[in-house]
């Protein structure tokens, strides 16, 4: 038994009972308690009179405490019990991860990843499951940070607990993308192995005015669907792109945001790709050359930490002498040679708006491309 399930058990209880009581583990831990229940010590005796066990599909799950006395258990804890076991049975077999899902998301994942299927073919498979792919809609690419959310590495987990973990997940992202997008609920949920989850997301009517409004709304949808997993996240969100063959594209987009996003501002964030700028056609189409000239620029002037640091913060502070000496603590005329032998180096005078953005993209794909 999980929290969630324990939570939920312990709400529904409550609104039917004001008897105290807990929901626990198969070892006695506490998970969920009403509010009024005093025990404060775990994990909790098993084999008291106060303790019934629950089961699903006549396995031990779990055990219902009581904060009570004997003959208050005796009156009402059957009916209790049958109930937590009832809520169990319904939460489980609503988190149950179809076989018509399972291939929904090998079939997405297989027209994004491989060659293997064509734009016609994924229109018509998708199509056979009620699925309209002529909606306008934008890939949001969903990481779990956390390992141990799906019991990813975890041999000893029960049967089907990742699958319905996974299913809770999807229905959890869904349900929070209609509650937050009321008109707009033609959503596609599909898991992508590991901890990743693809959305996505239905952009209405008229997607190319929506798309502005809806980048107002991420940070907040973040946050949203953060505290409805309970667990770490970070998201990537490509750019609407019409037709099939744009949900290819705004996949790829909101991989390449999600990726450069954490490599330069950490995880547990959300980033779009148009946030980049500028800067996000040149990651979507990285390649080696790409990588060798801005290494073999960086490296010039690499051996100098120097050249390379007051080069960084001269970058940082937006071109401005005063600003960038006061924040190294050197002399106006030192950072000014420094820059010069920066020119010297690489042929690009960071002091030239041009060359310096050509010594940020250099210094971004470094960082980047690790």
């Amino acid at each position: 038994m999980d929290k969630e399930l324990g939570e939920k058990i312990v709400n529904n209880i409550s609104r039917f009972s004001n008897k105290k009581c807990a929901a626990c583990d198969t070892l006695g831990n506490i998970i969920a308690a009403t509010k009024d229940f005093s025990i404060e010590h775990s994990p909790l005796d098993i084999k008291s009179h106060r303790s019934l066990p629950l089961f699903y599909e006549r396995k031990k799950i779990g055990y219902l405490y009581f904060d009570e006395n004997r003959s208050t258990i005796k009156e009402i804890g059957g009916v209790l019990k049958s109930m937590a076991e009832l809520i169990i049975q319904q939460i489980y077999y609503s988190n149950l991860l179809t076989s018509d899902e399972k291939r929904l998301d090998q079939i997405v994942y297989d027209y994004l990843n491989t060659e293997n299927m064509t734009q016609k073919d994924f229109n018509r498979v998708l199509n056979s499951f009620g699925i309209d792919l002529n909606l306008p809609r934008l890939a949001m690419y969903v990481e779990i940070e956390e390992p141990e959310y799906l019991f990813l590495f975890n041999k000893e987990v029960i049967e089907g607990e990742r699958e319905k973990k996974i299913t809770r997940v999807k229905r959890s992202i869904q349900n929070v993308l209609n509650s937050f997008y009321t008109h707009h609920k033609n959503n596609i949920i599909t898991y992508l192995g590991s901890g990743n989850f693809l959305i996505f997301k239905d952009m209405g009517d008229e997607p190319l005015t929506y798309q502005n409004e809806f980048k107002k709304t991420l940070n907040s949808l973040y946050f949203v669907i953060k505290d409805e997993l309970r667990t770490n996240i970070t998201i990537g969100v490509g750019g609407f792109q019409p037709g099939i063959a744009g949900l290819k594209e705004s996949y790829e987009e909101s991989k390449t945001a999600l990726s450069f996003g954490k490599q330069i501002w950490g995880e547990n964030k959300i980033f779009h790709f148009d946030s980049f700028g500028v800067v996000a056609p040149l990651f979507s189409g990285v390649n080696e050359n790409n990588i060798k000239i801005s290494k073999n620029l960086i490296n010039k002037i690499a051996s100098n930490k120097e050249l390379l640091n007051s080069l960084k913060e001269y970058l940082r502070n937006d071109l401005s002498l005063s600003a960038t000496s006061k924040k190294l603590k050197i002399h106006r005329n030192t950072l000014v040679y420094r820059l010069e032998r920066i020119l010297n180096l690489t042929g690009l005078d960071p002091r030239s708006f041009n060359d310096a953005f050509e010594l940020q993209m250099a210094l971004l794909m470094e960082k980047y491309n690790g």
